[in-house]
């Protein structure tokens, strides 16, 4: 969790430093190049899916023969139920908008990346199966690894949801997601 903030928060200084999205004043989104992405996951007994739609960023904020860093704005929604008999809320929903950062290795016909972002969220309940989580607004931190063609990318993605200590008991969301995004 605490290498999710970290990277999530050392991209962004990057990007700002660099004065390119998500710290400049204008989106900067390039909408013919989007993102279509389904994940599927689990946090102990809760199951979830999420589904996400980005835009990329116009310019990237590194790049080279081999290595890139670019990213692209996320707006997400997820589903969530438990899988426990009798909890105090059965099942629910997480919208939230997140800038992600790709790390990119070029290779001959697919790219590796890592992954990483932290953005704002809103959960549908302020308790969760039978965890009271404070307030309904919390963020979204990712961390991933996968691989990117073309058209395709697929992945590993871990989501971690928490109201970052801004009420207490903060009890957080820990989802191993596989995630699977188009590019069109």
């Amino acid at each position: 969790m605490n290498l999710t903030i970290v990277s999530a928060i050392a991209s962004i200084g990057f990007a700002c430093y660099e004065g390119q999205a998500p710290c400049s004043l204008h989106p900067d989104i390039d909408t013919s190049r989007t993102t279509l992405s389904l994940d599927s996951g689990a946090d102990d007994t809760l199951k979830q899916t999420r589904i996400g739609l980005g835009a990329d960023w116009n310019n990237a904020l590194y790049d080279s023969d081999r290595f890139s860093i670019n990213g692209r704005w996320e707006v997400s929604a997820n589903e969530w139920h438990s899988t426990r008999k009798h909890p105090k809320n059965k099942s629910g929903w997480i919208i939230g908008l997140t800038p992600i950062f790709h790390y990119n290795w070029k290779l001959d016909g697919f790219t590796p990346y890592i992954e990483t972002g932290a953005g704002p969220h809103f959960i549908s309940d302020i308790n969760v199966e039978d965890e009271y989580k404070s307030t309904q607004f919390q963020f979204g931190d990712i961390l991933g690894i996968g691989f990117t063609t073309k058209h395709f990318e697929v992945g590993y993605r871990y989501l971690h949801i928490s109201n970052a200590n801004i009420e207490v008991p903060n009890p957080g969301l820990d989802f191993h997601n596989l995630h699977i995004g188009y590019k069109f």
